[in-house]
């Protein structure tokens, strides 16, 4: 599969990111590699294997979920870079929603 130069240029956009000319061609090959991999991971006939199958066949040693200690409100918010009124502020995701 080949990974086109539109769909760089939209990851590139989602991820905020800015590739740099030498490496667009590498990042595209890489990209299509990872993406022939996945479908061939989807082609593989997994019926009847549960969902909690390990490869080692370890049994998997979970914890309980129980309630336990947290932070405070003002603990949390004292180790973010901005908040306002109770809640973190972060910049806008969608372009054109200027605060």
């Amino acid at each position: 599969m080949e990974f086109s130069e539109e769909e760089l240029r939209h990851v590139e956009k989602l991820s905020r990111l800015e590739i740099s000319d030498e490496l667009r061609d590498k990042l595209k090959k890489q990209l299509a590699e990872i993406i022939e991999f996945v479908n061939k991971l989807k082609s593989i006939d997994v019926e009847g294997l549960s969902s909690k199958y390990s490869v080692t066949m370890e049994k998997q040693y979970l914890r309980r979920d129980e309630p336990d200690e947290t932070l405070s409100r003002d603990d949390v918010l004292a180790s973010a870079p901005e908040s306002s009124d109770g809640f973190f502020k972060v910049p806008p995701v969608i372009e054109g929603e200027e605060l």
